[in-house]
């Protein structure tokens, strides 16, 4: 019996691959870093003046907690051997398998194409004028819904014709 996609969404939730794991967990504290720095600066700019030393401790901490996890990321890298190309339509996750498909196919600029795009328009289409919470919110939640329209659904039916003829040629 195989299980429904309902199922495989769970399993994939469920089951992350280790690499995966720990590229998030280098990312998040690359992001605290930036977080610190944001609002100590903001503190110093308003005269907190002595919030310096937390700072300084702060980015001291997650850089070493960042940079051990970023060589763990590395290892774990290592280890791995390249996933054959014939195998990302297996993967459990239907948001990982576009995304390595997109990826083969047209590389980064997919995703970067797809982040400038649905990052601008919403400037040309929410009016300024709304109150600052409606304006963020609006601009927020645009921003993700055109990044998943453009990036696994506009550039995944392109690529995905590609892919498939791809592997044909590489199986004859």
């Amino acid at each position: 019996m195989t299980p429904s996609k309902l199922q495989q969404v769970k399993h994939a939730m469920k089951n992350p691959p280790p690499e995966r794991l720990a590229k998030v967990e280098y990312q998040s504290h690359f992001f605290q870093m930036v977080g610190i720095t944001i609002v100590c600066i903001i503190l110093i700019f308003k005269g907190f003046w002595w919030i310096i030393f937390a700072f300084i401790f702060g980015l001291g901490v997650s850089y070493s907690q960042g940079m051990s996890a970023y060589i763990k990321y590395n290892n774990i890298m290592a280890l791995l051997k390249p996933q054959a190309i014939e195998d990302f339509e297996k993967d459990i996750s239907p948001t990982r398998r576009r995304s390595k498909i997109i990826n083969h196919v047209f590389g980064s600029s997919a995703k970067w194409t797809s982040l400038f795009v649905s990052v601008t328009i919403p400037l040309f289409l929410i009016k300024f004028s709304e109150s600052r919470i409606t304006f963020s919110l609006a601009y927020m939640l645009m921003i993700g819904l055109l990044y998943t329209l453009i990036y696994f659904f506009f550039f995944y039916s392109i690529a995905y014709p590609i892919y498939k003829k791809k592997i044909k040629i590489n199986k004859k």
